[in-house]
């Protein structure tokens, strides 16, 4: 395998991963708007510890995957 394939193959890779990270980040969002809405007695310590823990996974996933890729490419031009 090429190294232009290989590359291809990571930022495919790399695309779906961020991608499905969004959808799910996405969806949890929502639902916690909804749950937010609903909830009359819930405290926003609550939505901002629940809003949190999302947010450190996505920039978790995004930024370990721009890591991942970087490294290779770094490895790749060496």
């Amino acid at each position: 395998m090429g190294d232009l394939q290989t590359y291809f193959y990571l930022a495919l890779i790399s695309v779906i991963m961020v991608g499905l990270t969004l959808l799910f980040v996405l969806i949890a969002v929502r639902n916690l708007r909804r749950w937010y809405r609903q909830a009359d007695g819930a405290t926003p310590l609550t939505f901002w510890l629940v809003s949190g823990a999302i947010t450190v996974a996505l920039l978790f996933i995004v930024l370990g995957t721009a890591g991942v890729l970087y490294g290779f490419i770094r490895y790749g031009t060496s």
